[in-house]
């Protein structure tokens, strides 16, 4: 395993920390979309009716009509945003940067680091937000916030009386919303926040970075070897990954990356102590 007081002394003397967060930080933050546990328990009839047992299976799959696809979304946003409140985990990794200058680019999904307080202008969800919906017409109409039709989904499903008028429409074609994810071919990344984080790397260019990986897997390449190539390229960056190994790491970063093939909770909880 990788040595923590290496790590600490590259966090201290970086001006500036680049995170980029995948599935591990979801389960760390208690969304884990592959895992079969509770979830026929929490969603019973949707799992017999389609076959489906888990988040991702669910989230893949094109329900019979747009209300009952809604009541699902929306219970999965009041259970996992909504409902939200940050782990130890978030909360150590907001002091470990707390004196930073900091980007987060991150497949997570669910608002978490909004929901936790980290700087909305310095997040870039590359998988898209679920708390935020999107025209389904294949045409980019930009996106809404969802927050307010999940609750009035919340309480229609409270009351029984979940019905097609509760789909929200697009304000510019009238075609039905869904979640701002990469659910289908129509998903649009955030453009703005994805040419904010451009702008954040070139401007760092120059600076003592460290790049704290946690949690990414092969499901989000795009967090994930473009950042080590950046590493090559400027030798004042550093690379800290929390669930690859030192091996794992390519040899001409043998001594500016550090791999702890471990979770993501043990690592950023080492990190700070």
């Amino acid at each position: 395993m990788a040595d923590f007081t290496t790590a600490k002394k590259w966090l201290k003397n970086a001006n500036t920390v680049i995170i980029t967060a995948g599935n591990g930080m979801a389960q760390s933050e208690g969304l884990d979309i592959l895992s079969e546990e509770r979830f026929d328990d929490q969603f019973g009839k949707i799992a017999a009716k389609y076959d489906v047992h888990t988040i991702g299976d669910a989230l893949d799959k094109k329900f019979a009509t747009w209300s009952e696809q809604w009541a699902f979304w929306s219970e999965l946003v009041n259970e996992y945003s909504l409902q939200y409140e940050p782990s130890e985990v978030m909360l150590a990794l907001k002091n470990l940067i707390r004196d930073k200058k900091y980007f987060i680019a991150t497949s997570t999904f669910a608002h978490f680091f909004e929901n936790a307080g980290f700087n909305e202008n310095r997040i870039f969800n590359a998988f898209g937000d679920w708390t935020k919906m999107q025209c389904s017409s294949g045409i980019n109409h930009g996106q809404k916030d969802d927050r307010e039709v999940v609750e009035r989904f919340l309480q229609a499903i409270k009351n029984d009386n979940v019905t097609e008028d509760l789909v929200p429409k697009c304000e510019d074609c009238n075609s039905p919303m869904e979640l701002h994810m990469p659910l289908n071919a129509n998903f649009f990344p955030d453009t703005d926040a994805n040419a904010r984080f451009r702008w954040f790397l070139t401007g760092a260019e120059d600076k003592n970075v460290v790049i704290l990986e946690l949690g990414v897997d092969e499901t989000s390449p795009q967090l994930l070897d473009p950042m080590v190539k950046l590493v090559e390229q400027f030798p004042n960056w550093h690379y800290i990954a929390a669930d690859l190994a030192d091996e794992d790491m390519p040899v001409d970063l043998e001594k500016r990356a550090l791999g702890f093939d471990s979770n993501v909770h043990d690592v950023v909880l080492g990190l700070t102590k």
